[in-house]
């Protein structure tokens, strides 16, 4: 497809607006178009974090060079705009592993020492949504989502750990709290 605009319908400067034409219009949308795809990361096309620890895959993945896990670049309550209780995580990895989500089947609920890795005070990634509570995980991965996440570990029949990603601890909860509470899935970047 030949696309033609002509320079003619810019206006020169304190000639007022644009004529209303069609050519008008193209350029007009084709600049927009163009400023759009300049802010777009193309999927597959991998981008690195500041200090060169973690790269966003482009298939809503982010790997930790330093670990060797491949995280969910977003989080449940990113994905679904629903807390979690610690039942419904494990259903929520499962289904990501029957979707194939990323082209893996591998996803897992992670452990507490995994998700203590990501915690670093020197970062910044947003507030968790719905509160003011700082979380201080890179940027690289998706803003804004829970800060406290269902690990793998139980404790007892009831209750499970987790990690809060504005200090790093570990919390104990029960299972079906679901309080500000979501997953974010990990696999082996290379099993």
């Amino acid at each position: 497809m030949q696309t033609q605009t002509s320079i003619s319908t810019k206006p020169a400067p304190g000639e007022g607006s644009f004529p209303i034409t069609g050519t008008t219009w193209l350029w007009v949308l084709t600049t927009v178009f163009l400023v759009f795809l300049s802010s777009v990361v193309v999927a597959g096309e991998k981008i690195w974090s500041e200090d060169k620890r973690f790269v966003d895959n482009g298939d809503r993945t982010i790997t930790d060079t330093q670990t060797g896990l491949m995280w969910m670049k977003q989080d449940s309550y990113q994905l679904t705009g629903e807390w979690l209780s610690w039942y419904e995580s494990v259903k929520f990895v499962q289904q990501l592993n029957q979707d194939g989500f990323a082209n893996y089947i591998d996803w897992e609920m992670p452990t507490v020492d995994q998700l203590r890795a990501l915690y670093d005070p020197k970062k910044t990634n947003g507030a968790q949504a719905g509160s003011e509570m700082t979380l201080h995980f890179d940027p690289i991965f998706a803003g804004n989502g829970s800060g406290s996440l269902w690990t793998v570990e139980n404790n007892g029949v009831y209750n499970a750990f987790g990690v809060v990603l504005n200090t790093g601890q570990r919390f104990n909860s029960a299972k079906d709290n679901k309080a500000r509470k979501a997953v974010r899935a990990v696999r082996r970047a290379n099993p």
